[in-house]
């Protein structure tokens, strides 16, 4: 459910607020507002799960997440609405983001942990054919008030599936390894930063290039989404089968190719569907070999939700950084292309620390 409201509405913030006469260069901005909004209010998590538990913590976010979409068609420029929507925006996504990292770091497994990643990006992938297509129709025949507002209410209603869950206590104090921390900060920034070229960045451009409709582009993507599904289980059965290696090279070899086709492909339509369908295969299969020891990291702290709060916001400082530096390009007339060429730096940077991370811990190649 997480899942279809992030593919029907998450997907076209930025693509809204360019339909609502802001530039390309403000709205990618205004997304890495919400992003830097959510890095200053990460703080917030920890005392709330010590005293209610972190899947509390999820499903607080799942409320807030659900108010901001009920905010987000009030924002008509810059002013009140949109500073209120990234704040709101902000506290939503780090409650649920970090809590439910957390939680899943609690509860998973070890020893099948690529497989569970692998089926969650699975499932992810699937909800992703049918997610966008309704979210793009219903955006763009019933409008923004009532389309955000049925997003809305499917993120409440995500809620449901939460309740039955346990939920892990925090224990009052904690110290974390701080090498450890440290990689994964690293890992969380770099890979900020390539999902903002190749995602946030990247999804603009198609929504421009494609006329700025929400049905073409929601339709797009989901086309797209049959590829990622297609690629989902792979990298998890390499990674428990003692072959990670072999994922990295698969998975972060094909981001590479995924950034090139996107820079070249962005301004011819057809072209730039084909490509979202190479990043979207891509997608799940990179998720899948950094989460997994990035999940392992987790269970071994001392904390997972203080491992998660001192790691994740790595990733918001990348991906903001990603996109208030395009943001800077088009507004001195780069165009989209060379913000997407400046992924491969990340995914180089993502495929050499899991490597050695993988070395060391023994993988066969």
């Amino acid at each position: 459910m997480q899942s279809f409201v992030e593919a029907s509405g998450g997907l076209f913030i930025a693509g809204f607020l360019v339909a609502q006469g802001f530039s390309h260069a403000l709205a990618l901005a205004a997304f890495a507002g919400t992003l830097l909004a959510r890095f200053a209010l990460r703080g917030l998590v920890l005392p709330l799960a010590r005293r209610a538990g972190l899947r509390s913590v999820v499903i607080a976010g799942v409320v807030v997440r659900c108010l901001s979409f009920l905010l987000l068609p009030l924002v008509a420029g810059a002013g009140p609405a949109l500073a209120a929507f990234i704040l709101v925006t902000g506290l939503g996504s780090v409650l649920y983001w970090t809590g439910w990292h957390s939680l899943a770091s609690a509860l998973a497994d070890s020893e099948r942990g690529g497989r569970q990643v692998s089926i969650q990006q699975a499932t992810t992938a699937v909800v992703g054919i049918v997610a966008p297509l309704a979210g793009g129709l219903l955006l763009d025949r019933a409008g923004a008030m009532v389309g955000f507002g049925v997003i809305a209410v499917i993120q409440l209603a995500a809620v449901l599936p939460l309740l039955a869950m346990p939920n892990p206590g925090i224990a009052a104090d904690a110290a974390l390894d701080r090498p450890t921390t440290a990689r994964a900060r690293r890992l969380y920034l770099s890979e900020g930063f390539h999902s903002g070229c190749a995602v946030v960045i990247w999804n603009l451009a198609l929504f421009v290039t494609l006329g700025q409709h929400f049905d073409a582009f929601g339709g797009a993507i989901a086309v797209a989404g049959v590829a990622a599904a297609a690629g989902s289980l792979l990298i998890g059965i390499l990674i428990d089968g003692g072959r990670p290696l072999h994922s990295l090279a698969l998975a972060y070899g094909a981001a590479i190719v995924a950034l090139l086709v996107k820079a070249v492909a962005f301004d011819m339509p057809l072209a730039a569907i084909v490509a979202t369908a190479l990043g979207a295969l891509v997608t799940p299969m990179a998720a899948t070999a950094m989460l997994s020891p990035l999940y392992d990291m987790a269970r071994r702290s001392a904390c997972t939700l203080r491992f998660n709060m001192a790691t994740e916001g790595g990733w918001d400082l990348g991906c903001s950084a990603a996109c208030l530096a395009a943001a800077a390009m088009l507004e001195f007339g780069a165009g989209f292309r060379v913000p997407i060429l400046c992924g491969i730096v990340a995914v180089a940077a993502i495929w050499r620390m899991l490597f050695t991370w993988y070395a060391r811990a023994g993988a066969t190649t």
